[in-house]
């Protein structure tokens, strides 16, 4: 019996490495939208056997090319009926598109129907109660000039009845972009949602195609001793003037954040602070808002301000 040469024998494992990874991160690809790049992805790998790890993606949109998410490592698991390695990889991506088509503001660079098709079966699971979580770690976020970072960066949702329960956790925030001193280093959200408005909503967080229902139940985002923390509910429609909503925020160390604001150059966010500290409820450091929405118009303790 002959055997191959070494060299020809590594080569030979070499390609087929390069092609199960190749094959195998354009499970991820979102046509229409999206394309990644994977050094490695093994699939299965959850705790109920759904789930996949990926090493090193990249998540692309060629229609923005200066648009990209890298992250060291991304973790994924999902649980009940419905939820399978597809569905997880496809929402998976959706969810990174979503974060570069909100910093870019270009949201036609995706088409709604792409997003929605790639989350629509991972909202019925949820509908049955099932779960899923998504991780990346070492994330950096580019989109023109802007420059974002994470140490880690999740999103879980949790089957409710006929909601679903979001988490959305940031960790070791960092920016290089003129708000830098007001990017939250440390930021976890709270919410739930109708699970069939779920798609609608991720697919254009700003205009869905229709109302989407939203309940905060707890937000809390910190900067150095810089704390906001809120709860409320509304109704986020395609038109603005009629979105919906009412909510109550808190903040520790309101002078900082203005100081950040003063440093970046951003005079309407300055404006917007400072406008907000004057009808702030203050007890000693804590400053305190009872905030309404309605037909267009944003009252902050009872003090109608300008949103536009």
């Amino acid at each position: 019996m002959t055997h191959p040469p070494l060299p020809a024998l590594g080569a030979l494992l070499l390609f087929l490495g390069l092609a199960s990874a190749g094959a195998s991160a354009a499970a991820l690809a979102l046509p229409g939208c999206a394309a990644v790049h994977s050094a490695a992805l093994h699939e299965g790998g959850g705790p109920h056997g759904t789930g996949f790890d990926a090493d090193r993606p990249d998540v692309l949109l060629p229609a923005l090319p200066d648009a990209v998410l890298r992250a060291a490592h991304l973790h994924a698991d999902g649980r009940g009926p419905g939820v399978s390695d597809a569905v997880l990889e496809q929402a998976a991506t959706a969810a990174a598109a979503t974060v570069l088509l909100a910093l870019s503001g270009h949201r036609d660079a995706c088409p709604d129907p792409v997003l929605r098709g790639a989350l629509e079966p991972l909202a019925q699971a949820l509908g049955h109660g099932g779960s899923a979580a998504f991780t990346w770690t070492g994330v950096a976020v580019r989109s023109g000039n802007t420059r974002l970072g994470a140490r880690r960066l999740s999103l879980r949702m949790e089957g409710d009845g006929p909601a679903a329960q979001v988490t959305i956790a940031l960790d070791g925030g960092v920016s290089n972009d003129a708000a830098a001193g007001l990017l939250p280093e440390t930021l976890t959200v709270h919410a739930s949602v109708p699970a069939d408005q779920l798609p609608v909503l991720l697919a254009s967080p700003d205009h869905p195609s229709r109302p989407v229902e939203v309940t905060i139940g707890q937000l809390d985002a910190r900067r150095g001793d810089t704390a906001l923390s809120g709860e409320g509910h509304g109704t986020i429609a395609p038109d603005p003037q009629d979105s919906s909503g009412e909510g109550h925020l808190t903040a520790h160390g309101l002078d900082t954040l203005l100081d950040a604001a003063n440093a970046s150059g951003l005079g309407r966010l300055r404006t917007a602070l400072f406008l907000v500290k004057l009808v702030a409820h203050r007890h000693g450091d804590q400053a305190d808002w009872d905030l309404a929405l309605q037909r267009g118009v944003l009252t902050v303790n009872n003090v109608p301000l300008p949103i536009r």
